[in-house]
């Protein structure tokens, strides 16, 4: 975060995609929490953020929800992989190519 010439707190944020914003769509084997990491960032007014979120890797999301504490959390998701927005290319945590 960093405040602008105008006065304005600035933070620069890297994009997570919902697999239904994905050029391909939600897929079947997309869990409730799905999220894809891009290489898209930006750079926003602070006041545009309404929350925070947690990601984390498949297995430590499980885990995380297994637990009465975290199972209604609507704040936790998992990495399902990663999302090119200009060319479409979606890749799994794993690294497979998805085939669109």
């Amino acid at each position: 975060m960093w405040e602008s010439w105008g006065s304005n707190m600035v933070v620069k944020v890297k994009w997570f995609y919902h697999p239904e914003e994905t050029k391909l769509g939600k897929r079947q084997s997309d869990g409730k929490n799905a999220l894809y990491q891009s290489c898209h960032e930006d750079e926003n007014d602070v006041q545009t953020i309404s929350h925070k979120c947690q990601v984390v890797g498949r297995e430590h999301y499980e885990q995380m929800t297994r637990g009465r504490k975290h199972q209604d959390r609507q704040d936790l998701y998992y990495l399902a992989g990663t999302y090119d927005p200009t060319t479409g290319r979606l890749v799994t945590a794993d690294g497979v190519p998805i085939l669109c």
